[in-house]
């Protein structure tokens, strides 16, 4: 290895101070990339967003989450050249790079201002796009770390715009990504692990160094592919129903979803009354939004309003919650793809309980909170040391498991729970009483 790639696994001997993995080793082109300004505005994000109003010491940020990728990914980097498997100095620079890149594309509050489904948002990828190749980031790149910033880009792109380059890959690129954010997906077990930490919750319980000491690469279809060994089994399963514990307790609570949904509004309104963009909004930490947001609209507008009752910690009640099971789910689930035809279903039952007087509600003063589909697909393949017949390694999660496409899916329903809001608790009331009125105005405006 060269002597920057040696800097990297362990010939510095500087250090940040992480308060989930230790002491975390960086070299002078790490410390440059991390003091550009696209990392810095990572320090203001919270990495749960709203999720402080009901576990008040989850205030990590995702500064902190990047620096967790970058050491997961040179750690599991490590492991794999270890193992014998070949990796050039670029390769390695680059997945560094990318590891610690990977979340500056993000909004504010990202959870909210992503679920915006406006043709004017500018895309997670293009604002990612645009941090890494046209700022100071991408003279980092090139002076300090040896790269050309766009096949950095190429590595955290989520494939979310119709031009995003993610043709052609070499095998060690689709290797990366799956590092990244694919099969493996160590941001989400950082993630997991240091969202649990910091909201005091039992559910994050996974032993990533056992986890990452069973990878193998395997080749598959000419490409090398990530695997676990069976004695990782136990390891894998604990992350999948880690994950599934923190989004049924943590990131699908009530309390963060109702700020959520929100901020939400807010900034769809604004932007749909062209006040702000979303080309300065990308641009904001989690205090700089709000206060852009309330400085941008007229003072007795809707955005104001809701960030103004944000800011104030006086969030919306909730009235109503169904999952998948409801018969109403699937008209409603199809908002999600149309902000404006959700809002026009939302004033549209703000008018309806006004008009025939069953309940006073102004144009904002009931919201949908409609979640992302929640399946989460165990990528990783493993390798058993006793196939059963018929089977060749690498075998899938589900066939060690037992657990069929079917029962995921059923086992992943609660965690798509569609929630109605309102501004007070007479609406609440309104909104329980009249609930098969409002859905069938839902069915009629769509």
């Amino acid at each position: 290895m060269s002597s920057t790639v040696g800097e990297f696994f362990g010939g510095s001997m500087r250090r940040i101070r992480d308060d989930v993995w230790g002491d975390v080793p960086i070299d002078k082109a790490v410390r440059a990339l991390l003091e550009t300004t696209a990392m810095s505005r990572l320090k203001g994000m919270n990495a749960l967003g709203f999720t402080f109003y009901a576990f008040p010491t989850a205030k990590h940020t995702r500064f902190d989450h990047a620096v967790g990728v970058y050491y997961l990914i040179r750690l599991t980097l490590k492991l794999i050249i270890a193992s014998g498997a070949y990796l050039d100095d670029q390769d390695v620079r680059s997945s560094l790079a990318a590891a610690l890149l990977h979340d500056v594309g993000r909004y504010p509050y990202a959870s909210a201002v992503e679920d915006i489904r406006l043709p004017s948002m500018i895309s997670r990828d293009e604002a990612a796009r645009r941090q890494i190749e046209e700022t100071e980031a991408a003279d980092v790149l090139r002076n300090f770390w040896d790269l050309e910033p766009h096949n950095v880009f190429r590595l955290v792109a989520q494939g979310d715009r119709e031009d995003t380059p993610l043709r052609n890959l070499t095998p060690t690129e689709h290797l990366v990504r799956d590092l990244l954010s694919g099969s493996l997906d160590v941001g989400t077990l950082d993630r997991i692990i240091r969202d649990a930490r910091n909201a005091k919750v039992p559910y994050g319980i996974v032993d990533v160094q056992a986890l990452l000491n069973s990878l193998r690469i395997v080749g598959q279809e000419n490409r090398a592919i990530l695997a676990v060994d069976e004695s990782g089994v136990g390891h894998l399963q604990s992350l999948v129903f880690a994950r599934y514990l923190m989004h049924y307790n943590v990131y699908g609570h009530h309390a963060l979803r109702i700020p959520t949904v929100m901020f939400l509004r807010a900034v769809q309104d604004a932007i749909q009354a062209d006040k702000i963009s979303s080309e300065e909004l990308v641009r904001q930490d989690d205090v700089g939004a709000l206060a852009f947001v309330l400085g941008s609209v007229d003072p007795d507008s809707s955005s104001a309003t809701l960030v103004k009752r944000l800011t104030e910690r006086q969030p919306y009640k909730r009235a109503l919650e169904l999952d998948e099971r409801h018969s109403s789910y699937a008209s409603l689930i199809r908002l999600r793809e149309d902000a404006s035809w959700r809002r026009r279903i939302e004033e549209a039952w703000s008018r309806y309980l006004t008009r025939y007087r069953k309940g006073t509600a102004g144009p904002f003063d009931i919201l949908i909170d409609l979640p992302e589909r929640r399946y989460f697909d165990v990528g990783l393949r493993l390798i058993r040391h006793s196939l059963l017949p018929g089977e060749h390694n690498p075998v899938s999660w589900q066939a060690v498991s037992g657990l069929s496409e079917e029962d995921m899916t059923r086992y992943h329903a609660p965690l798509c729970r569609i929630r109605i809001v309102t501004s007070n608790d007479d609406l609440v009331t309104s909104v329980r009483r009249h609930v098969d009125e409002l859905f069938t105005i839902a069915e009629e405006v769509g």
